[in-house]
């Protein structure tokens, strides 16, 4: 679909998907009607859906990151950027290392498709800015009245906007290697790599190494399954 070009009701009626993207979607929707209308009101739903779908993103990044994350943990971060931020950066979850770690494997695999690595400070960054237009912002005679200040709300709000929206839109999903799924060798560098005793360069050289290794193994575990 399309999110442009769309009325009020047309946004509203727009079928709910269960995934970050879709807030993106609705922003983006908005912020278009912002644009061709120039009504306030249109900029605010934009920057709520925009808002929303930055902390949904974290939510979906924070499961990603920590396949035992208790319902309470899960609470505590809900609406506080300084929870979530700590249960990102723990020592149980590490997701800042994990993302740099995938980068560097998926670097070495010419095959490999185009993924999303999601940088934790510009997405806190971007989340502060997205809240700007949920508060009051002052005045009408200064704000709504005044066609700079419409301006360059709508600039500040495309500007964090619309690099979501390409990334959601033009990658296949999020770049993160879960620990469990990891085989052996590739579990041991991780956990040097965590640890800071190997060097991006170093895991490199290793992982070319052992990479016939990891290949064979993924063929004999592929024949085994398709065994009668």
């Amino acid at each position: 679909m399309n999110p442009e070009g769309k009325n009020a009701d047309q946004i509203l009626a727009n079928p709910i998907i269960d995934h970050s993207s879709w807030h993106f979607f609705q922003a983006v929707s908005w912020a278009d009607l912002a644009k061709r209308t120039q009504r306030p009101s249109a900029l605010h739903y934009g920057a709520f859906e925009l808002r929303y779908g930055i902390e949904y993103l974290l939510f979906e990044i924070l499961v990603l990151s920590n396949r035992g994350l208790t319902e309470e943990e899960y609470r505590k971060c809900v609406g506080d950027p300084h929870a979530m931020k700590k249960m990102l950066h723990s020592s149980q979850v590490e997701y800042g290392k994990r993302v740099e770690f995938t980068r560097i494997l998926l670097d070495l695999d010419t095959r490999a498709p185009k993924l999303r690595f999601w940088k934790l400070e510009e997405l806190f960054k971007f989340w502060g800015i997205a809240s700007e237009l949920l508060h009051f912002v002052g005045a009408h005679s200064r704000t709504y009245g005044d066609g700079i200040w419409f301006v360059k709300c709508l600039a500040r709000l495309e500007s964090i906007l619309d690099p979501l929206w390409v990334a959601s839109t033009t990658t296949l999903g999020f770049g993160l290697l879960s620990k469990d799924t990891m085989q052996p060798e590739v579990q041991a560098a991780w956990e040097e790599f965590s640890a800071g005793t190997l060097k991006e360069e170093d895991l490199k050289i290793r992982m070319r190494i052992v990479q016939p290794i990891l290949s064979e193994r993924g063929r004999s575990r592929r024949a085994i399954q398709n065994m009668p």
